[in-house]
């Protein structure tokens, strides 16, 4: 029996579909890790140094994925996500290069290396606290760049007293009582004083502004009063019927007229209008210009007295009184230059 012909053909066919079965089970393991491969491996983009790298790979966190596109990381680089995440299909890493700049505050610098993206987070990392006043020399908002300069400027403010004289002013007189060019001093001026309370801004301790808040008046100032002459100065004129001093001389309109009724009409008495005899010596004038009883000096007449008024006598006219209606009219009506006397 074992060796009849229909044994021999059931071991022959065993022993095909024996070799069959393996070359099935063999080819299916190869398509299981095909499969296995191709579901394991995932596409992923990397964002490194202003570029976009597209990469497909089975490692399956951010630092394997990294090390198959040879992306290297230097001190304080970091990455999103971080290097231990595990990825999916579609991941997209970020890595954020560190950058070396200084912050310098409180009389003190570092020199940092972060990657850190704005201003107030580097800032935040050292501890720096920003107080309401401080200035910082970027915006806190701003990103961060190589070789960046930072700078805080620590601003306080303090309240001060002090004591502040207050000048006096200078008032001044006329005197007409006193020649030109002189002044004297009738009240001595006398400083004020005030207390003014003061904001002082410092930064980084040293003062920088100061404004005035408020201030009270302690005394208040006494202004100097000055007395200044404005009465002309003494002269003297000398003439061939003598030496006389004066301050003051017009140049005026003269006539000339005699105390009897020719000049004056019928109803002279030979006095004037202030009760003196009506004689050569005797002026008549404006008292507006020239007051009554001045003493005078008139060129081409001689001293006189202002002593008499008239109504034709107006500004600056002067009409002189002669002894005759003779010398009178040989006067006539000219311009002459008066001196008014000192008394």
């Amino acid at each position: 029996m074992h060796g009849s012909p229909l044994r021999k053909r059931w071991l022959a066919v065993f022993a095909h579909d024996s070799r069959t079965f393996e070359v099935v089970c063999i080819a299916a393991i190869i398509v299981a890790l095909f499969a296995s491969y191709v579901w394991a491996q995932k596409n992923v983009k990397i964002e490194v140094d202003g570029q976009v790298v597209s990469i497909a790979t089975t490692a399956t966190t951010v630092a394997g994925v990294l090390e198959a596109a040879g992306i290297q990381l230097h001190e304080r680089d970091v990455t999103l996500p971080g290097l231990d995440d595990t990825i999916r299909d579609g991941t997209v890493i970020v890595v954020k290069r560190a950058v070396s700049l200084t912050v310098a505050a409180d009389k003190k610098t570092w020199k940092v290396k972060t990657s850190r993206e704005t201003v107030g987070d580097v800032l935040r990392e050292l501890g720096l606290a920003i107080g309401p006043k401080d200035k910082v020399s970027h915006d806190l908002a701003a990103r961060v760049t190589d070789g960046m300069a930072i700078r805080i400027i620590r601003v306080t403010e303090k309240r001060q007293v002090k004591q502040v004289k207050i000048p006096f002013k200078e008032e001044v007189r006329k005197d007409r009582n006193m020649d030109r060019g002189r002044t004297r001093v009738l009240v001595e001026g006398k400083e004020g004083l005030k207390e003014q309370e003061i904001l002082v801004t410092y930064e980084d301790g040293r003062p920088v502004s100061q404004k005035v808040v408020s201030e009270r008046v302690v005394s208040k100032p006494v202004n100097r009063v000055v007395a200044v002459g404005v009465r002309k100065p003494l002269r003297t004129l000398t003439t061939s019927r003598g030496t006389y001093r004066y301050r003051d001389s017009r140049l005026m309109l003269a006539t000339a007229y005699e105390p009897g009724p020719a000049s004056c009409g019928k109803y002279a008495d030979g006095y004037t209008s202030i009760g003196l005899k009506a004689q050569y010596g005797i002026a008549a004038v404006d008292p507006d210009v020239i007051p009554l009883r001045t003493r005078l000096y008139i060129e081409g007449y001689g001293p006189a007295i202002a002593g008499d008024t008239g109504s034709a006598i107006q500004g600056n006219r002067i009409d002189l009184c002669f002894n005759t209606l003779e010398e009178a009219l040989r006067f006539g009506r000219r311009r002459v230059r008066v001196y008014i006397l000192e008394p």
